[in-house]
């Protein structure tokens, strides 16, 4: 993330976007539905159904879960009453492929879906573009129709990746990278508003960061928080004033995620969670942890039951007290040799927590999904985690995975340039 990128003109942007140039820019008046599509100078907005419904194509198809040649010992057995991993024989529920998303493109480049969250009936996945140019995306999903999740709105960004996103209220919280001259450095921290599920442009607002991108965000109560990366640090903002409240240096922060009262974040090279009062953010303790050893790589973290849940690439998953850094569990990363993969390629960047199931993404090893004893927020930070193994999700096709995120049956896959794969779990 450290290269210099160029800028691609804007010209027409919203032709490339199913909306011709003969359109005017601006915000457009709210339709039928709700608002329409608009545009500036640096984001374009679709909020129209029919231009949306072009890239998603419905399925009601069952995704198995695979157990053999999956990267583990067919007898795994690791002491589960101390942390370790166990095998199940099945897994007591369902999984249903209900719907693909291709990923936007500008003017043929095709992005990479990089992150995914969760909140209520919201679903936000942002995008970015391999290499050169900057170029983002964010798309935001209704899930509230069983069965049938829908693609509401889609923003695209000139000069600019987005990294990360989060959803709190009418505000969506994006982390990116810009090639934006104005700011002192490419990390920014943005906030776009919602209009119910759509997009629009009035109220967006941008606020530079330290570093070279923008790593993750999080929102709670009347604060949010950003991470950057490299010589970067953790952020606290006031998203209604939109001013900085507090900041603290960090290096390799990598994502931050905020509950119980607790802010942490994830820091690589090594692998260590900083934690902090989230009234005070003054600093509660930085506790070590396997792995988080590449640079400039990805490391997410939920919290449950005073639990953090980190992505720990070649450490897999690492479940850690938030109060005493004790190690209470652990699910290793899938063997490379065994599934003939370089070790590069199959890193833990992402794991997502909800009741008793973690859903993994091991870049391109695929989907893990494993199963906790208990649901993991009804165990106590310092509870050894019994944790089982179920196998990898069989998917037809998928490319490497970035990120995986799972709340209320409906899991999200973010596939980079294979988009997004949307999951029920039943």
């Amino acid at each position: 993330m450290n290269g210099a990128k160029f800028v691609l003109p804007f010209a027409c942007m919203l032709a490339l976007l199913n909306a011709g140039c003969g359109e005017p820019t601006g915000p457009a008046g709210p339709g039928p539905s709700g608002p329409g599509n608009q545009a500036n100078d640096r984001i374009s907005i679709v909020n129209d159904a029919a231009s949306l419904a072009t890239r998603v194509t419905y399925y009601d198809a069952d995704v198995p879960i695979q157990t053999a040649g999956v990267g583990y010992p067919s007898s795994m057995v690791m002491n589960p009453t101390d942390g370790g991993m166990s095998r199940a024989s099945q897994a007591a529920f369902s999984l249903k492929l209900k719907a693909e998303i291709a990923p936007p493109s500008v003017a043929g480049q095709v992005l990479q879906a990089t992150s995914v969250a969760m909140v209520g009936d919201l679903a936000v996945v942002s995008y970015n573009m391999v290499g050169n140019p900057y170029l983002g995306a964010v798309d935001v999903f209704d899930v509230k129709k069983e069965n049938k999740p829908v693609l509401r709105s889609q923003a695209i960004f000139q000069n600019t990746d987005v990294s990360a996103v989060f959803t709190l209220g009418q505000n969506v919280f994006v982390a990116e990278a810009t090639g934006d001259a104005g700011f002192a450095a490419p990390a920014v921290f943005e906030i776009m508003e919602l209009q119910g599920s759509k997009l629009v442009l009035n109220g967006n607002r941008r606020m530079g960061l330290t570093s070279f991108v923008g790593t993750g965000v999080a929102a709670s109560g009347s604060r949010a928080y950003a991470t950057s990366g490299d010589n970067g640090a953790l952020f606290a903002i006031d998203p209604t004033s939109f001013t900085l409240i507090d900041s603290v240096e960090l290096d390799d922060a990598r994502w931050v995620a905020v509950g119980g009262g607790k802010v942490v974040v994830v820091q690589g090279t090594p692998g260590r969670i900083a934690v902090f009062d989230e009234t005070t953010l003054a600093h509660a303790g930085t506790f070590g942890f396997t792995g988080a050893n590449v640079p400039e790589s990805k490391s997410t973290v939920e919290l449950a039951g005073g639990k953090a849940f980190v992505a720990a690439g070649s450490g897999g998953v690492q479940v850690l007290s938030v109060n005493s850094g004790r190690v209470v569990g652990s699910v290793p990363r899938p063997d490379p040799a065994s599934l003939g993969l370089d070790p590069s390629v199959v890193v833990t960047n992402a794991a997502a927590i909800d009741e008793d199931l973690i859903f993994i993404s091991n870049g391109e090893a695929g989907v893990y999904v494993a199963q906790g004893s208990k649901f993991f927020s009804a165990t106590g930070s310092e509870t050894q985690q019994q944790i089982t193994m179920l196998g990898r999700l069989g998917f037809g096709s998928l490319q490497s995975v970035n990120h995986v995120a799972y709340r209320s049956k409906y899991l999200f896959v973010a596939a980079g340039r294979g988009g997004v794969k949307i999951v029920q779990v039943k």
